[in-house]
């Protein structure tokens, strides 16, 4: 969400080596990501580390802005290469703030010379607000077939849940409505932005999804090395998402780390909304969200990186044990002793059960 030609970090074939080993024996992983930035100015090192995943039983995806390719042949040759490195998925990004810098002629060339090939997945990811130039519909319009699938409805927040079939590629337009985080939080303008929704809208979109569907279920290395709870904004050396650095702690250290803290726990069992409102409730005169949300994200940036509101988190957590506590219990006795492989619900915490009446504090109930 923050990179930018002014940044250079970047993982070396050392880093990565000794990361993915430890990911690959130690987790039970289904695809891992390489995103930035951009992936593609790793050169080899991308296709070792691709690889590496392949001989381990492990899909890959890239997220790429395409700018390698400039021309057919060019676009072919790279996704070859790419193809026999292991890879099994390609997204692609395109919207108003990549076509500053990268031809949509790439994107072009990239997207359908992937098509002739037998990705698992061929995904392009579009951010668009009321302004914007490339929307889905254009999208849908200009690069469109009857075999693309809508990632989320019209509303910009149900989504939709499309399987891969085997021999057969999966071809999505991933249309999510823009958000006001990291740049954006001072460079977007109110008019690029879709409407911030109503109390009441926000309150049923927390309700809907439950906790947070990515906080450290999509745990994401940052370019520092770093072990995050996420890539949803720049949280890398924040003081809750970010666990440590990998060059100085085990990936097991650092996971465990992370599954022991309260505050991530909270953010993931009941969603930053849910927090926020909570905060309002208990302590409504040490905390500060300065503005309309529009997002689980755009709650939970102001949540961890607003000084103010880390310390009335960290002051008053202790009201959040119980529950939490119960809903890791629910979790370990439903799906870890069941012996289930799938993932438990968001919707952990809901009205109807115990966990959410019992008392998290003497001025609310959760």
């Amino acid at each position: 969400m923050n990179s930018s030609p002014e940044r250079s970090d970047t993982l070396s074939w050392a880093q990565l080596e000794r990361i993915l080993s430890q990911a690959l024996s130690e987790l039970s992983l289904s695809v891992v990501i390489f995103a930035g930035g951009e992936p593609m100015l790793l050169g080899d090192t991308l296709y070792r580390a691709i690889s590496m995943c392949r001989d381990r039983g492990v899909g890959t995806r890239i997220v790429t802005n395409a700018y390698w390719a400039a021309n057919r042949d060019h676009a072919l040759l790279k996704l070859r290469e790419l193809k026999d490195a292991g890879l099994t998925e390609l997204n692609i990004s395109m919207d108003d703030y990549h076509t500053d810098y990268i031809k949509l002629e790439c994107v072009r060339n990239a997207y359908e010379q992937a098509l002739t090939m037998d990705f698992s997945a061929v995904v392009l990811a579009n951010c668009f607000g009321p302004e914007s130039e490339l929307t889905p519909e254009r999208i849908r319009r200009d690069f469109g077939s009857d075999d693309m699938k809508m990632r989320f409805g019209e509303d910009g927040i149900s989504g939709f849940e499309h399987q891969k079939q085997q021999g057969k590629t999966l071809v999505v337009l991933s249309n999510a409505p823009v958000q006001r985080l990291a740049r954006g939080c001072t460079e977007l303008s109110e008019s690029e932005l879709p409407v911030v929704p109503s109390a009441e809208e926000l309150d049923k979109l927390a309700d809907l999804i439950g906790g947070c569907p990515w906080a450290l279920k999509s745990a994401a290395i940052s370019a520092k090395g770093h072990f995050v709870a996420c890539c949803g904004f720049e949280v890398e050396d924040n003081p809750i998402l970010d666990y440590g650095s990998l060059d100085d702690h085990s990936l097991d250290a650092l996971m465990t780390k992370a599954d022991n803290d309260l505050v991530s726990n909270m953010i993931a069992i009941l969603g930053p909304i849910k927090i926020m409102r909570l905060l309002e409730k208990i302590c409504p005169t040490e905390i500060d969200f300065p503005r309309g949300y529009r997002s689980f994200c755009e709650v939970c940036h102001d949540l961890v990186v607003l000084e103010k509101n880390r310390v009335a988190l960290y002051r008053h957590m202790d009201k959040f044990v119980r529950i939490v506590l119960e809903a890791r219990s629910m979790v370990q006795r439903e799906y870890l002793d069941q012996g289930k492989r799938d993932f438990p619900p968001l919707r952990i915490i809901t009205a109807e059960t115990p966990a959410q009446r019992a008392p998290v504090g003497s001025e609310t109930e959760c």
